[in-house]
């Protein structure tokens, strides 16, 4: 039978899949060098002798070469995108639970269907290679996948990665499906390959992966408007994509910089920069968010950046040493917006930075204004403190 067979995807690796290399060399290596030895018939599931090391045993046994080679294929075009979404650890216990899972189901199906498929081994890498095809097909649901196929000629065609695992799924159960009541099945275990399908696509939902993969969907069609100038259709959908996930600086930034193109939205390219500002330094991005704002002052007023943050960014410069910065963003917190509650707290910190910089003239002018602007406020008397330690070293 002419199958199509997975070759590769669309999709760009993060980072190298030692994993997924490691698993697709240890089943080789019990193929070729294990299986056949003496205890090469203990690998296989066989339920009515059970052994407690057959479960994990069975993952890596193989019926025969093509069969092995089937199987790693799928592993090596899918397994690398699995782990780059779930991380080493994870992905490896993805891989188990989902041979686990093929397992139990294969167990339940023979013992309500098939009873003579108990004193069958079961071997194979399949229910486990579905569960991560499970999981590709969920995480990536809008990626491409490439497949060879021959007939007549050879063709390569590309198929999205949701249509794709329908097919797989649809396949498996039908071929179940229709099996019912015949002896035995037809020696392919169908119910396992649907068990670690099922058992990805729980780990998929439960880190609420195809979310993700939504998201990647809608920033494709964002790139598309940008591309193509269409500078107020990105920034909406950016907008959408912004309400489902408030807390990512990157959307933020990338809205921003749409809001710029345009002539009428500079408060709106202002409002998601100072968000942007926000969530890095939030999530200890300083440097990053220090980098930021000095490119933004070029092209923004100290008075479209929110006084909070500006308190915010000096704070974070001061920690990194850098007090110029630091200085810069508190007197704009103070000089253009005088009336919020940062104003005098930021004014009365560049004002020490002064004096610990041995800068009695600049200090002492930051003092006077916090005296002058806002005289009833505690840092009004802090400032007059400070104002007389420092007038001594003004004097001749």
């Amino acid at each position: 039978m002419l199958l199509p067979i997975p070759i590769g995807t669309e999709r760009r690796l993060q980072r190298r899949a030692w994993v997924t290399w490691g698993l697709i060399a240890t089943n080789c290596f019990v193929y070729f060098f294990l299986q056949g030895g003496p205890e090469g018939s203990n690998f296989p599931l066989v339920f009515q002798r059970l052994q407690w090391w057959m479960p994990v045993t069975h993952m890596f046994a193989h019926g025969g070469l093509l069969h092995l080679l089937g199987n790693m294929l799928v592993l090596w075009v899918f397994g690398p995108h699995a782990e780059d979404a779930l991380g080493r650890g994870k992905f490896l216990v993805l891989y188990f639970s989902a041979g686990f899972a093929s397992a139990a189901l294969h167990l339940l199906a023979s013992a309500v269907l098939y009873p003579e498929n108990l004193a069958i081994g079961m071997l194979g890498a399949s229910g486990a290679v579905m569960g991560v095809v499970a999981l590709f097909v969920l995480r990536f649901h809008g990626v491409r996948v490439r497949f060879f196929f021959w007939w007549i000629l050879p063709y390569i065609f590309h198929v999205r990665a949701l249509w794709m695992g329908i097919a797989y799924l649809a396949w498996d159960l039908g071929w179940a499906l229709l099996e019912i009541g015949s002896a035995g099945g037809a020696g392919v275990a169908h119910w396992a390959h649907a068990g670690g399908f099922l058992a990805g696509a729980v780990w998929a939902w439960a880190l609420r992966l195809p979310e993700e993969g939504t998201h990647e969907i809608k920033h494709d069609e964002v790139r598309g408007h940008i591309a193509a100038g269409a500078w107020r259709a990105a920034a909406k959908l950016l907008e959408e994509r912004i309400e489902a996930r408030p807390g990512d600086a990157s959307l933020h930034a990338e809205a921003a910089a749409c809001y710029e193109m345009l002539r009428d939205e500079r408060d709106q390219a202002a409002a998601h920069w100072n968000q942007h500002l926000r969530l890095l330094l939030l999530h200890g991005h300083t440097e990053e968010a220090l980098k930021r704002f000095q490119l933004l002052t070029e092209n923004f007023r100290p008075g479209d950046f929110d006084p909070a943050v500006l308190m915010r960014l000096g704070a974070a410069a001061e920690g990194l040493g850098e007090d110029e910065p630091a200085v810069a963003a508190w007197m704009a917190a103070a000089q253009a917006h005088p009336d919020s509650p940062q104003a005098a707290p930021a004014a009365l910190r560049a004002a020490r930075v002064f004096v610990r910089h041995d800068s009695p003239k600049r200090a002492a002018a930051v003092l006077e204004l916090i005296q002058r602007r806002w005289p009833s406020s505690q840092e009004a008397l802090t400032a007059t403190s400070l104002l007389r330690e420092v007038s001594h070293g003004l004097e001749p």
